[in-house]
């Protein structure tokens, strides 16, 4: 028997992540778990144009934050029309890093992200957040891809 009592949905607030927190919202609803829904904003890196232009990084970083928790809000309130209790949070670092945190701390029992399927040199350049989760998290990871077989209506 399957017990599922908090389903972590990652956003980047793309298509592929608005597809994947349609599956999370159905599994949680179906599960009566609690949905958690996460944005991780990246570390911010200070280049040339810093020393031109000062901008305190804390300040680009509750701007950026500040943006994300309004999208949060959103989608909560969406899952939360579903009958669907939801945990929001906004978290800086790099984004396997900080869902995998996130997945250990909140002790959660599946996690629900998409796939952006990126071109072969993205992915040998830059890896990819959804891959390093799926090797390393805590817990069952379901990946979500648009335009494929779908079960969640």
């Amino acid at each position: 028997m399957i017990k599922l009592r908090k389903v972590l949905v990652p956003t980047d607030f793309s298509d592929s992540a608005r597809h994947a927190f349609s599956y999370g919202v159905s599994f949680a609803r179906e599960f009566k778990a609690e949905l958690v829904l996460l944005h991780v904003v990246e570390n911010l890196t200070v280049g040339y144009a810093s020393d031109l232009f000062p901008v305190p990084m804390a300040e680009v970083f509750q701007e950026i934050a500040g943006y994300a928790r309004g999208e949060l809000d959103t989608l909560a309130r969406e899952a939360r029309e579903q009958g669907v209790t939801v945990v929001e949070k906004v978290v800086q670092g790099k984004p396997a890093a900080e869902i995998m945190r996130v997945a250990r701390e909140d002790t959660i029992d599946v996690i629900v992200l998409g796939t952006h399927g990126k071109g072969v040199l993205d992915h040998a350049l830059f890896g990819s957040t959804t891959e390093r989760v799926v090797r390393k998290a805590p817990c069952p990871v379901l990946t979500c891809r648009l335009s494929e077989h779908e079960f969640v209506s």
